[in-house]
């Protein structure tokens, strides 16, 4: 469907034809009745960017059961079309969005080898001071004592066998607080920020499209279609935030157990 006189009045028409009032059209697409207004009078300007104004047409268009892709278009033409390519963070923020590797904290690979190490040495020597035999006829170890009897030679010359010790691998937890969002159904414009107002990501994801985000103790996170991003915190899922085209602010933090402690949707 297409309207010379304008998108607004087009998806008006349309809404007059199926007999549906601004409250009713409101309800049912989770759109506010005073934006709806305005859309419907060409004000395009509180729908808050490009992306979220062709979300909104699409979603009253589909409601009112006509064809959203014309009306697109004419959207597009008289107010630009958005940007293919989604503006990108510099490349120093890279490591923190997904694709990138995150920043580790902690200890590094050469430390924990090295420890892993001195633990089989501690090991090792404790079995040796530990060996029965000794010379002088002593059987053992004398009680109370900490030096060790020698044990006696092999024939041929051989070396006495050692026990063989295997260092156990140990998993360490969640370091930091680690959050994927995730985005369905329409696009929607993300900011990240860490607990120093450090800018993380700030980006438009298309459906399908998929971050994670690493800050040290704390992150805010700036949503502009809540309804559209699914997100989780350290493995635990936080759902939805909010409904379609809703803007809201979530603060995320760190726990005792290193669990998320989650601050709620605040709406903007």
């Amino acid at each position: 469907m297409r309207s010379d006189a304008g998108v607004g009045a087009a998806l008006a028409a349309a809404r007059g034809t199926r007999g549906m009032s601004i409250a009713e059209l409101s309800e049912r697409t989770r759109i506010r009745a005073t934006l709806i207004t305005q859309m419907e009078n060409e004000d395009f300007t509180g729908c808050g960017g490009v992306v979220y104004a062709r979300g909104h047409i699409r979603s009253i268009a589909r409601m009112l059961e006509i064809d959203p892709e014309p009306l697109i278009a004419d959207y597009d033409r008289v107010h630009g079309r958005v940007p293919e390519a989604p503006v990108l963070l510099p490349r120093e923020f890279d490591p923190l969005i997904a694709g990138g590797r995150p920043r580790r904290q902690g200890f590094t690979r050469m430390p924990a080898v090295a420890i892993s190490l001195a633990s089989v040495c501690v090991l090792v020597g404790l079995a040796v001071l530990l060996a029965p035999g000794g010379s002088g006829g002593s059987g053992g170890v004398a009680s109370g004592t900490t030096a060790a009897a020698t044990a006696p030679p092999l024939q041929g010359g051989a070396a006495p066998a050692q026990p063989a010790t295997t260092a156990l691998p140990t998993t360490p937890p969640p370091v930091g607080v680690n959050v994927l969002v995730a985005v369905r159904g329409d696009p929607s414009w993300l900011e990240v920020r860490d607990e120093s107002a450090r800018v993380l990501l700030q980006q438009i994801l298309q459906p399908g499209d998929s971050r994670t985000v690493t800050a040290t103790r704390s992150m805010e996170i700036k949503i502009g279609n809540a309804g559209a991003v699914d997100m989780s915190c350290n493995g635990r899922n936080l759902g939805s935030s909010g409904n379609a085209g809703q803007v809201v602010t979530v603060r995320v933090g760190l726990g005792t157990s290193g669990d998320c402690t989650v601050g709620g949707a605040v709406p903007r």
